[in-house]
């Protein structure tokens, strides 16, 4: 688990025209854990995709935490336990919803792009494919830690387009990446250290449709006093009512100093670890 105290909220929206909320969000404090996913598929399939996404996901590190998962020794030896882990279970995420896309023709083209972060000590590790975006606000600057899988991105790093046009442009919708459309899939893995004060903003496309990374960060400066869940709501309010034409999901994470224990605290944590 994270050296920090962290707070994790989670909202999401149908926006303004949409039937159904393809989107699912997730949060586990007790995991470590923030997950957004956009799913996509006609019929249910997009809103059953992410939620399998999301679902299995927190399941699969659970079980792996308990020990009622092992990974395999073949699996990716190379790379730290919680990247391991965390891969095992995107992986493992893939497949159910591919399966589940393979067993009818309602399904068959179902997908979803998943977005989720984990923390270990002082690092954040986050899983990626699809263009649901991961941003770090940290010293009253915001980055873009993800790289949309789309074809607009493409066309950014071909210099086709400029990031600003790709965000508006027709194509931005495409993707060239998502969970569920093949039985394989190739997930970006990051890792970055995190400090006290920093916040994390994971998003499906319909926050920035509505908020450009500028807004974003200049919502979070003039709002940082406000309550985390508060905080989130008003991203998703604020982008919806200058967009609003796709579902909005964020999951925002504030990186807080470790908590100082009393030390009654100190002698029940000292005495739990020596049971």
């Amino acid at each position: 688990m994270s050296t920090f105290d962290i707070e994790f909220a989670a909202v999401t929206d149908i926006g303004k025209i949409r039937e159904k909320n393809e989107d699912n969000v997730l949060i586990s404090s007790d995991l470590g854990l923030g997950v957004v996913a956009d799913g996509m598929g006609g019929h249910s399939a997009g809103e059953i995709a992410s939620s399998i996404a999301v679902s299995v996901l927190a399941e699969t590190i659970r079980k792996i935490n308990t020990g009622a998962l092992k990974i395999p020794d073949t699996f990716l030896p190379k790379l730290a336990p919680t990247e391991r882990k965390l891969l095992m279970a995107a992986n493992l995420s893939n497949a159910a919803i591919y399966s589940t896309a393979q067993s009818s023709d309602i399904y068959k083209m179902m997908g979803t792009t998943l977005t989720g972060v984990l923390f270990d000590k002082d690092c954040a590790i986050a899983v990626h494919v699809g263009d649901s975006r991961i941003y770090l606000y940290r010293d009253n600057k915001i980055i873009q830690i993800t790289t949309d899988h789309s074809l607009a991105m493409e066309h950014v790093r071909r210099g086709l387009l400029s990031k600003a046009d790709a965000d508006k442009s027709k194509i931005q919708n495409v993707l060239t990446r998502a969970m569920g459309i093949k039985k394989n899939i190739e997930f970006d893995l990051l890792k970055f250290p995190i400090k006290a004060g920093d916040v994390l903003v994971l998003c499906s496309d319909g926050l920035y449709k509505g908020l450009t990374e500028q807004a974003i960060g200049e919502i979070l400066n003039k709002e940082k006093d406000l309550p985390i869940v508060k905080l989130c709501k008003h991203l998703v309010r604020v982008s919806n009512e200058r967009d609003g034409q796709d579902n909005i999901s964020a999951v925002v994470i504030k990186i807080l100093p470790p908590k100082k224990l009393s030390f009654a605290q100190r002698v029940r944590q000292i005495f739990s670890l020596h049971k």
